[in-house]
Parts: C-alpha cells; sequence; structure tokens
C-alpha cells in the first residue's frame, strides 16, 4: 500500500454514496514507529444509519478502556452534535435507495419531517445517481472553479466529518486509482 512515497494513505470515501457504517482501525502491530501516533489521529469512521448512532456524551472506555485501539487519553472524539434526526434525514429523497411513497400530489413536503424514513436506507451520491458533469466534477465542470458540493455532499461532512464526499475533479479517483493499482 505504498503510495511511492514510502507512506500509505487511507480515508473514507462516500464520493459514491454510502451503505453501510466503516470504521478504520489502524493495527500498529508492534511497529515501534507508529507508537507515537494517537490512535484518534488514525482511526476515520462514518456512522450515517439512523438507529445505530450512540447516544450523545457516549463514553465507552470505563467498560472497554482499549475501545477500537484507543484509549481514554487519546480517545476517538465522538460526534457530539449530529443526534437521531440529523442522521435519519441526511440522505435527499431523490438519491435514496428506496425512498418512501411519494405523498398523494407527488411531490415531497418541506421539511419533510412527517414522512418516515426507513431506519436503514443506502443513499447514492450525486453523482452515483445521476452521472452528469456537473455532479461528477467531469468535462467542462472539471475545475475546483466550476464544480461546488452539491448537497449531498454538504449533508455527508455533517454527519461522517471523517469522510470525504466531494472530489472536485474526476481526476482524484483517477489518481487514487492508479495509487491503489500501481
Amino acid at each position: 500500500m505504498d503510495a511511492g512515497d514510502g507512506h500509505t494513505y487511507y480515508d473514507i470515501s462516500l464520493v459514491d454514496g454510502y451503505n453501510i457504517p466503516i470504521a478504520i482501525v489502524l493495527q500498529p502491530l508492534e511497529n515501534v514507529t507508529l507508537d507515537d501516533i494517537p490512535p484518534n489521529l488514525t482511526n476515520p469512521s462514518c456512522q450515517g444509519t439512523d438507529g445505530l448512532l450512540a447516544a450523545q456524551g457516549y463514553n465507552p472506555y470505563p467498560e472497554y478502556p482499549h475501545f477500537l485501539g484507543t484509549n481514554s487519553s487519546f480517545a476517538l472524539p465522538w460526534e457530539q452534535k449530529v443526534d437521531e434526526n440529523e442522521i435519519s434525514h441526511w440522505c435527499p429523497w431523490d438519491l435514496q435507495q428506496s425512498p418512501p411513497s411519494k405523498p398523494d400530489d407527488g411531490v415531497y413536503p418541506y421539511p419533510d419531517d412527517n414522512i418516515k424514513r426507513p431506519l436503514f436506507n443506502p443513499c447514492y451520491s450525486a453523482c452515483a445517481k445521476n452521472n452528469k458533469p456537473e455532479d461528477c466534477c467531469t468535462g467542462e465542470y472539471n475545475s475546483a472553479s466550476k464544480c461546488s458540493p452539491s448537497n449531498y455532499s454538504k449533508n455527508v461532512k455533517k454527519v461522517c466529518p471523517d469522510a470525504y464526499s466531494f472530489g472536485k475533479s474526476g481526476l482524484l479517483v483517477l489518481l487514487i486509482y492508479a495509487m491503489l493499482n500501481g
């Protein structure tokens, strides 16, 4: 997994969408060069599923002192601002894999709090669902000045700040692919 500069890089990408909660936990396996890196800086996570979110103020360390390879001295930075309401509403209706039936007039109301969303419903990114250049930052939109984050991307950052959801250039995906596949 050497990126060509002697380092390994990893992250959580929701550029194509979200379907399951994920976390990456570094296991140093007695590699002393990794001993000084605090675990809270190496363990990104994303939990965007209603019903699986830990309660605000969650602290696993009294019961599990080495939770996910971390400890209370270098605790994971638990998100304290996002609640179950935000988790259940972050994916736009048109990007849900299985959106609920539209009301009789065929238009989802805004705000949409009165329509029950499923407990778990995968979410496509605008690029994956629509495959339009303006959603994928390709073609004439292949520059930071012409392509901006969608509502999907903005919502992902609120719910999963450790993940990236927006490639400012289609070249980013090609670069990552090339790095991973030599």
